[in-house]
Formats: C-alpha cells, sequence, structure tokens
C-alpha cells in the first residue's frame, strides 16, 4: 500500500519484482556463504524467500513504522512540499524528474529556467516553508509553464541553468538509452535461432573476467539426453524413460 497517490487504490505494479530481486538477494547470500567458506572451511544452508527479498529493497521507507510506528505518506504529485523534487509533463506530452534535495540552493536556476524571475523572491515561494505551504499553487504555475516547450528544450535549458533533471522513460526508451547500451546494460546477442536480439545485460562488469552473453537459454530438455549420458545413463535406459513419460 506505497504506491500510487494518497487517497487512491494502490498501483498495479509489473511483473516479475519480487522474482528478479529475489535472484540477486539469493546471489549474494551465496556468495557470502562461500565466502564464509572460505575463511571458517564450513559450508551451510543458504535460505531467502520473495518475501524477504521484497522487505530488504524496501528496508529504507520499512525503516520508519519500524523505528518511529509512522508511515512514508504517498505524495500526491500536485501537493508534492518540495516542487523542485517533483515530476512534470511537458509539451509534447513526456514526463521528467526535477530532483533537488537542497530547494533552496537551486531555488533561483529553477526561476531562471522558467524564465519568471519574478517568482524567486515572491513571498509565497522564497523559502522551503513558503513553496511547502503553496506547493498547489506552485506546482499549477510550473505545470502551465512546463507544458509550453518539449522535452528536450526544457533539458537545454536545465543544462544551461544547472538544474538536476531526468527524463521519466518508457520500457522502450529505457531499452534505447544510450547510456544503458553504452555499459552494456543491454546487450547484443546473435541468437542461433531468432538471429541478432537485444536483451538485458549485466548490471556490473569485471576487470579481468569481464561478463558476456555466451549462449542462448536452451529449449525445455535441450541437454536432457547430454547430462543423463554424463551421468552414466546408456541409450536403452534413455528410451525407458521417455517411454515412462519421466523425460520428454
Amino acid at each position: 500500500m506505497s504506491s500510487g497517490e494518497r487517497g487512491t487504490p494502490p498501483s498495479q505494479v509489473l511483473p516479475g519484482l519480487g522474482d528478479e530481486v529475489g535472484g540477486m538477494v539469493c546471489a549474494w547470500a551465496i556468495c557470502a556463504a562461500l565466502y564464509a567458506r572460505e575463511r571458517t572451511g564450513k559450508g551451510q544452508l543458504v535460505d531467502t524467500s520473495l518475501m524477504g527479498s521484497l522487505i530488504c529493497m524496501e528496508s529504507l521507507v520499512l525503516s520508519a513504522p519500524a523505528m518511529l510506528g509512522q508511515e512514508f505518506p504517498r505524495e500526491i504529485r500536485t501537493e508534492a512540499g518540495n516542487p523542485i523534487y517533483n515530476h512534470y509533463k511537458a509539451k509534447d506530452g513526456r514526463w521528467f524528474i526535477l530532483a533537488h534535495l537542497q530547494p533552496d540552493r537551486y531555488w533561483a536556476n529553477a526561476c531562471r529556467a522558467l524564465a519568471m524571475p519574478e517568482l524567486e523572491n515572491d513571498p509565497r515561494f522564497n523559502s522551503i516553508e513558503a513553496r511547502g505551504q503553496n506547493a498547489r499553487e506552485l506546482i499549477a504555475i510550473m505545470d502551465e509553464k512546463f507544458a509550453t516547450k518539449t522535452r528536450d528544450e526544457w533539458f537545454d535549458i536545465f543544462k544551461r541553468e544547472g538544474l538536476i533533471h531526468s527524463p521519466v522513460q518508457t520500457l522502450t526508451e529505457v531499452i534505447d538509452d544510450p547510456q544503458a547500451l553504452a555499459n552494456d546494460y543491454v546487450s547484443w546477442f546473435d541468437h542461433p535461432v531468432f538471429g541478432r536480439t537485444k536483451m538485458v545485460g549485466f548490471p556490473w562488469d569485471f576487470s579481468q573476467t569481464p561478463a558476456s552473453i555466451r549462449r542462448e537459454a536452451p529449449e525445455l530438455g535441450q541437454h536432457t539426453e547430454e547430462i543423463l549420458l554424463e551421468m552414466g545413463y546408456n541409450w536403452e535406459d534413455i528410451t525407458k524413460l521417455k517411454t515412462d513419460g519421466v523425460i520428454p
């Protein structure tokens, strides 16, 4: 009950989040257990779960109810207490984020970017407290202004004025992002059936043992016979297993 705006039903999240995070948490745990074995000579059972993995992922926001008995409030965009830490929509319908955790430091820059210098010393907006108290009014002004230019046009202005910003990307934009491609977070693979295919890559790299996609994912049962032969089964055994429906 932490997604979506305050007062609205929970938002549907995209599938697979728990599975992906659970896999990474399990890998971290295995690495830690291997390191402990190297130091102590003792192996151990490693156990984790989807629930434990998601709780770990949300450890920052869960610390508030755990320690203080209070939950992080679900933010309402049009009432954000810090209007220059918020998301906005440009003229072309594309969204972007302003991300200033030191709002007083960047307030003058934001006013210059908006070409509205009169806002800087306006008593409604000239301090963190004032902007918080009048957030709805200020955000309405900013919404109207941001609707006058495309996102790329605003980004040129933000760069010039030194504002911290980022696009709110669609999934397709993430896959095509130049930084994602340059860092191999998204990689190309020559699949033997589907040809040249773009795939999710690796979130890290190694200077001595670089990560790479070396082969395609196997089809169901693709290596069953090979593995059984390595385990000492003969072809007569494998034929019987197939006849009995034990293997495909």
